[in-house]
């Protein structure tokens, strides 16, 4: 395995374990701006003019 690739994984683990303990209020925080996130990508004219192609 690369050495990339090893603190590729190692950053995930991280991230992994960082997500973890966050408290269940954060964590809620989080999904609601992945929610709004995904709501304004679903909303983008750049999507709805590649899927009309």
């Amino acid at each position: 395995m690369s050495d990339f690739m090893r603190k590729v994984l190692e950053s995930k683990r991280e991230t992994r374990q960082r997500l973890a303990r966050l408290p269940f209020a954060e964590k809620l925080v989080l999904l609601e701006k992945l929610r709004d996130r995904s709501l304004l990508i679903a909303a983008s004219s750049l999507r709805r003019h590649q899927r009309d192609t």
